[in-house]
């Protein structure tokens, strides 16, 4: 068996795709790998680039698909992994030389489903990837990673390793949202064994076309949009894990609807939030539902509708 699959996932990057394959080409250790890039409908000569730039390596296959975002394509890369673990990689983002081998080696040692390493954004992402030495990182174990998710929330692409099989098993990232960073280490959480450490792993470009983090719409909308989808399909989570999960969907609605749409206490959103905090409820998919309506004229993106 392989011991890593990269999965690289790409769409109109090629400004930031050198960097990104120096970093590959980098990784150290006598493990074996494959990549396998999945072009998401590119328009630039992103493909063009990866082929000419990966001839004399080993074990790489260029899958090209209709555009269908980021999630689809992950999943597309991760059902044809044959290694034992994933290693992620988005096509703008820098591994230090050490990542990979530092990530399978706790991985192995702490049987995790789900590493999740640390992550800095640089001006220079080539230069600061080559000055980081420090690989001895610690791992901390999550002891109750669903509890964990719904308290703090969790996320990460390129900075986290899931094993192969969980992977499978769980159906890869959520189709229904367009970004698998939140979907994934959720759907784990319900299931794996995971663990987070401070091994830096990852340098991310400091302004890149595209990037959705913190107050973006589409990140904040799609937290809330994967914990529905969770419980609407794992109804038996405890209740107070639904209670809390309600609380913090309706938080965040609330919050965004009071700080971004100058909403009041007499809007719908107010009115969710006071909901979540009754102890009454068993069953929440349906009332956190209900709270995603707050984005419904925010720009947010979704996968293509196919048919």
């Amino acid at each position: 068996m392989i011991d890593i699959s990269y999965v690289i996932t790409v769409y109109n990057k090629a400004p930031y795709m050198e960097p990104m394959l120096n970093g590959l080409e980098r990784q150290s250790g006598d493990f074996s790998r494959e990549y396998i890039f999945v072009d998401d409908g590119s328009t630039d000569n992103s493909v063009e680039m990866i082929r000419e730039r990966t001839k004399g390596w080993d074990n790489v296959r260029i899958i090209t698909r209709e555009n269908g975002g980021i999630s689809v394509a992950t999943n597309t890369g991760g059902f044809a992994a044959s290694g034992e673990f994933i290693k992620i990689v988005d096509a703008d983002d820098v591994l230090t030389s050490y990542a990979s081998r530092r990530m399978l080696e706790m991985m192995r040692e702490h049987k995790l489903d789900h590493l999740s390493a640390k992550w800095v954004l640089s001006d220079d992402v080539e230069a600061e990837a080559l000055k980081q030495e420090d690989e001895s990182g610690s791992v901390h174990i999550i002891n109750d990673p669903l509890r964990e998710f719904i308290k703090r929330g969790m996320a990460g692409s390129t900075s986290t390793m899931v094993r192969t099989s969980m992977f499978k098993e769980m159906g890869g990232a959520d189709p229904e949202v367009f970004v698998q960073d939140v979907s994934i280490p959720l759907r784990v959480a319900g299931r794996g064994r995971m663990g987070s450490t401070d091994l830096l792993a990852v340098i991310g470009p400091r302004d890149v076309d595209g990037r959705m983090m913190g107050a973006h719409p589409t990140m904040v909308y799609t937290m809330s949009a994967n914990m529905y989808h969770f419980l609407r399909d794992n109804p038996d989570v405890p209740t107070q894990l639904q209670r809390l999960a309600f609380k913090r969907c309706a938080g965040r609605a609330w919050k965004w609807a009071k700080r971004e749409q100058k909403k009041s206490m007499f809007s719908k959103d107010f009115y969710l939030y006071l909901m979540a905090q009754l102890p009454i409820w068993y069953k929440t998919a349906n009332w956190i539902k209900e709270t995603l309506h707050t984005w419904d004229n925010e720009e947010i993106r979704h996968p293509p509708k196919r048919g």
